[in-house]
């Protein structure tokens, strides 16, 4: 389903990362360390920004951590071979890395993981062994994973499980865990219901060159609320276009929920350049669950000498649809063709 792969953006340059300001002691480290106790080892979260998970209905969404990453803290004492970091998570959420990666500054450090998942619980962990000696105060950071986007209808994660971390000896269970959960920003808002839109679309052709070259342009456009909640914000959208094939673009017609309807469509802007042809349009419709607009495109056309150099090709997009943190990821909030025929 999703198709993990190593990046620049997964693993942040690890030895750049921004590091969580609330480190947390770790205890229970096992007989390996019992004569260091005085000694703090701590696990400090690794984070950006932190994402936002959608539970349902009625709630508010949460704050995950965005990477699955911790940086270990043993100004104190070192840290054997053997040693391990393990990390928990809702797999819901995250991917895991092809391999996990542990770092000191800029040197990958030489370790192995592992990947196993609880069948009573479906939770899933990620152990990370380092297979060197590290001495006090190297500070290794280790990253297993990353947030990926879950799309409708997969997006409302119920019950989502709290990610943590432990470090222990190998074969030794670690007696203490630590929530990697970062804070919850205000921006999140309260209590609130998803809510979502989707654009999908009939598409004409027009041909020239005696029907060897050819462009697509929207016929009829459908505005689609996925629900549970209704859009905070009436409907918008744009229409991005070739000028050298198309001259202008109306809103014909408007039916809401295969009803005649008067959708309050108006023009907002016109943007003419020599390589765009772009309309921005608004409705005074907030679209419920369930809702579908229609509207019909009258487009003009105007015919090319030849072949040309390049084209626009043609996208429909919302805008203006606000930032909001419970808007639902479709994966379908434009459209567009590639396959038109210039040359």
């Amino acid at each position: 389903m999703f198709d993990p792969k190593v990046s620049r953006r997964q693993v942040l340059v690890l030895g750049g990362v921004t590091l969580g300001v609330g480190a947390v002691t770790v205890a229970g480290l096992g007989p390996a360390w019992a004569d260091t106790a005085a000694a703090a080892v701590e696990l400090v979260p690794v984070g950006a920004s932190p994402v936002a998970v959608l539970p349902g209905v009625g709630v508010q969404p949460a704050a995950f951590p965005r990477q699955l990453a911790v940086q270990v803290k043993h100004a104190g004492t070192d840290l054997p071979a053997g040693t391990q970091v393990a990390i928990s998570y809702d797999p819901r959420l995250y991917s895991p890395l092809p391999e996990a990666v542990a770092t000191v500054g800029d040197r990958r450090l030489r370790a192995t993981s592992a990947v196993t998942t609880d069948p009573k619980t479906s939770a899933t962990a990620c152990t990370v062994t380092l297979t060197e000696a590290l001495p006090a105060g190297s500070d290794p950071v280790v990253v297993v994973g990353t947030a990926f986007p879950v799309l409708y209808p997969y997006d409302l994660v119920a019950g989502p499980a709290h990610a943590t971390a432990a470090v222990h000896r190998k074969n030794v269970s670690p007696t203490d865990r630590r929530s990697l959960q970062p804070g919850r920003p205000h921006t999140f808002g309260g209590v609130a219901t998803p809510w979502g839109l989707e654009i999908s679309g009939v598409w004409n052709r027009f041909e020239w060159a005696n029907g060897k070259r050819w462009y697509y342009y929207p016929a009829r456009i459908t505005l689609s609320g996925v629900g549970p909640g209704a859009a905070p914000v009436a409907a918008s959208f744009s229409v991005a276009l070739d000028p050298q094939v198309v001259s202008d673009v109306r809103i014909v017609s408007a039916r809401l929920n295969n009803k005649a309807y008067d959708a309050g469509v108006r023009l907002l802007s016109d943007t003419r350049t020599a390589s765009l042809f772009e309309t921005r349009w608004t409705t005074r419709v907030k679209l419920r669950s369930g809702d579908r607009l229609d509207l019909g495109l009258e487009v003009r056309t105007r015919k090319p000498t030849g072949d040309l150099p390049t084209v626009k090709h043609p996208t429909v997009g919302l805008i203006d649809m606000g930032n909001h943190i419970t808007q639902r990821q479709t994966g379908l909030t434009s459209m567009s063709r590639r396959d038109s025929q210039w040359t």
